[in-house]
């Protein structure tokens, strides 16, 4: 049975509000994009409230790495500890929602955790961001509540440790959950220790004069027993000197100072996370700053499993890709690496020295950081 609201205004009296279903699920889903707070973080944890970002509306699932897309969730959101979410929508009205959605979303976590990389979810993002006109790096500080810069890095380093783990979280949402569901939203919820399922019901009422929209999260109970590794909205953030103290000996500790002397000297921007740090130019010829090398300590693997000092771009996986010249350049500056025995090749365009290495080396490697740097800055 519709249920009925009232609102109380002190000229009008009382106002009822009837519920009404959505028109189609592009209406509901429309909503969860623009207002993503509706998927309430209070009640989907209490003692911790989540918070969301969109990634992008039908993100595509391929069956196996590198294939084409064979599928398309409705909604991805990532939450502040970096666990991707995955979000269907369906109206109450629709008889999918009692059988085939589950089968459905499961079949899509299950490929989802296997070929989607941190990498790619972080071009869909800054692709949009580029298409919305908003800044990347502003929605992840208000993602994780800090007022300095985020360290972009970690944060998507923290997304690609939750995808290896298959640390993910599935939401089924609609204006009406029937109990078949809310059944199985429970049962899964006891059975999966790493993934967290959900069901939100949105629910609308209309009056004369405006909407009211009353989310209730379902499963919430078994779902908060589920710890999450890896905190991000609890993780540290390194400075120089704690850097420099977890460096195993001189050698190491000396090869970063005259690193981060270079990069002072040529005014590039450090950029501190968890576990290590990149170095970046700002530059007319690109919208965001450019990272040339990353530095981690001595066993510590880092963003898209860099170690030790790595030297390179990660601009070529964007869509679009950079202009020409900035792509010539950076091609250029990755090549120079190729041609010593002692930098060893990543996943991504950059090259791996050892601080032993780098020790060795370190005149040509700051000289060659230097470069590079003010290159950019002049671009």
């Amino acid at each position: 049975m519709p249920e009925r609201i009232y609102t109380r205004n002190e000229n009008k009296g009382l106002e009822p509000l009837e519920e009404e279903p959505f028109s189609s699920e592009d209406q509901l889903q429309a909503l969860i994009a623009n207002y993503p707070e509706l998927l309430d973080g209070k009640q989907v944890r209490p003692d911790d409230p989540r918070r969301w970002l969109l990634i992008t509306r039908e993100k595509g699932i391929a069956d196996q790495p590198e294939a084409p897309d064979r599928w398309a969730v409705d909604h991805l959101i990532i939450d502040q500890d970096a666990v991707p979410t995955l979000v269907e929508v369906k109206r109450g009205a629709n008889t999918e929602l009692r059988r085939a959605v589950v089968g459905q979303m499961l079949e899509y976590a299950a490929h989802a955790a296997t070929t989607w990389t941190a990498y790619e979810l972080r071009q869909t993002f800054e692709n949009a961001a580029m298409v919305h006109g908003f800044d990347p790096s502003s929605e992840i500080a208000k993602l994780l509540k800090i007022d300095s810069e985020p360290d972009v890095d970690a944060f998507w380093q923290a997304v690609a440790t939750n995808l290896a783990a298959q640390r993910l979280r599935l939401l089924f949402v609609a204006d009406e959950i029937p109990d078949p569901l809310e059944r199985v939203v429970e049962f899964l919820n006891a059975q999966m220790p790493h993934i967290e399922v959900l069901a939100v019901e949105i629910k609308q009422f209309r009056g004369v004069s405006f909407q009211t929209l009353v989310p209730r999260v379902i499963g919430r109970s078994a779902a908060a027993a589920v710890p999450v590794p890896g905190n991000t909205s609890r993780r540290r953030k390194l400075t120089r000197a704690s850097f420099l103290e977890e460096l195993p000996n001189d050698e190491a500790r000396l090869v970063t100072e005259k690193i981060l002397t270079a990069a002072d000297a040529v005014g590039a921007t450090l950029y501190w996370g968890s576990t290590g740090f990149s170095i970046r130019m700002r530059s007319n010829a690109f919208r965001y700053p450019i990272s040339v090398a990353w530095l981690y300590p001595p066993g510590v693997t880092g963003w898209n499993g860099l170690t030790d000092i790595s030297f390179g771009t990660a601009l070529f996986g964007y869509d679009p890709p950079p202009e020409e010249d900035l792509r010539t350049f950076l091609e250029t500056w990755v090549d120079e690496f190729r041609r010593h025995d002692f930098a060893n090749p990543t996943a991504i365009d950059a090259w791996t020295v050892s601080y032993t290495d780098a020790a060795k080396h370190i005149d040509l490697l700051t000289k060659r950081l230097q470069k590079v740097l003010s290159d950019l800055k002049e671009m």
